[in-house]
Order: structure tokens, then C-alpha cells, then sequence
């Protein structure tokens, strides 16, 4: 499964969205709840715990970066074979940024029955999340910009040079 979208925000300000586990929890199309980031400096091995609710029941996993290319690439490694890994990619398009996620289901969950409906899942799932992530993403940048309490100066008259007599 591979969706792309863009977000008219640079490419560092949505990398950085998705690289903090903790952005999007309350978006997401199912209960899920974090129970605990351990970040790494340099992003690779950064490990997020989550448990989520499927069907009614408690399922707790956690995904570990296991690839990661400054404002290019995240790839995230899950316990759970049905989330698999997902690589997200980042490239500039004109004033914003074009984000690709791919899902890659893992053991079972990958024989082409199975594969074909959890994409769909996936799919339906994302169709759900990403435009709730993607105006957030875009209130953040429009955020940054604006510098709070500031107005622009009023413009002055020019002076006549004072002139010695």
C-alpha cells in the first residue's frame, strides 16, 4: 500500500512532525494510547510503546526507527506483523512538501488474500488520518510564521538632514 499527499508546509517542518510520535496520537482512526517514547539523538533506534483498541480488545506493540535520512526518509519497524514497516518519504513540491507513506505488511499478513485487505484497512484508515494530519501540519507552518505579539513598524516620514548654519 503507497499514498502520497501533499502539505503546503517545508519539508523540515513535516519531517519533524513525523518524527514525534506524540503529533498525531488523538488523530488516529483507532483508541490508541502511548505508553512511552525513548528518542535517540540521531533518530535511528528511537522506540515508541503504544497499545490500541481493535475489535474491543488491547493490543500493545511498539515501532522502532529503524532508518532515517534527514528531511528524506523515516522508516518504522512495529512488533505487530499487521502494521509491518512503514517508510515515509519528504520531497520538496514547489512552496510545500510531497509526503509518500508505503506500508509493508510482514509474515502472513502478506499472503495476497490477507495483503489485499489489510491494504484496504490501511488505506480507509489513512483516508481518515492524513487530512486531519495535514491541516494541523499546515496550521503549525502558518504558526511559525506569524510572530505572536509582533506587528510590522508604521512606516516613518522621512527627516530633512539636518542642515548647519
Amino acid at each position: 500500500m503507497k499514498q502520497s499527499i501533499y502539505i503546503e508546509a517545508p519539508v523540515e517542518t513535516v519531517f519533524d512532525h513525523f518524527m514525534d510520535p506524540t503529533k498525531d496520537i488523538d488523530l488516529m482512526p483507532i483508541d490508541t494510547e502511548i505508553l512511552e517514547v525513548k528518542r535517540t539523538e540521531e533518530g535511528t533506534g528511537t522506540y515508541t510503546s503504544y497499545r490500541s483498541k481493535v475489535a474491543g480488545v488491547w493490543f500493545e506493540m511498539f515501532d522502532v526507527v529503524t532508518d532515517m535520512v534527514p528531511n528524506r526518509r523515516i522508516t518504522s519497524k512495529s512488533s505487530s506483523a499487521a502494521v509491518g514497516t512503514w517508510t515515509y518519504t519528504f520531497e520538496p513540491e514547489g512552496t510545500g512538501t510531497r509526503l509518500t507513506m508505503e506500508h509493508q505488511a510482514r509474515s502472513f499478513w502478506q499472503l495476497p488474500l490477507i495483503r489485499n485487505v489489510t491494504d484496504m484497512m490501511t488505506s480507509r484508515a489513512n483516508a481518515s488520518y492524513m487530512p486531519k494530519a495535514k491541516a494541523r501540519i499546515e496550521a503549525e507552518a502558518r504558526k511559525a510564521k506569524a510572530v505572536p505579539g509582533q506587528r510590522k513598524p508604521a512606516a516613518r516620514k522621512a527627516r530633512k538632514p539636518a542642515t548647519s548654519s
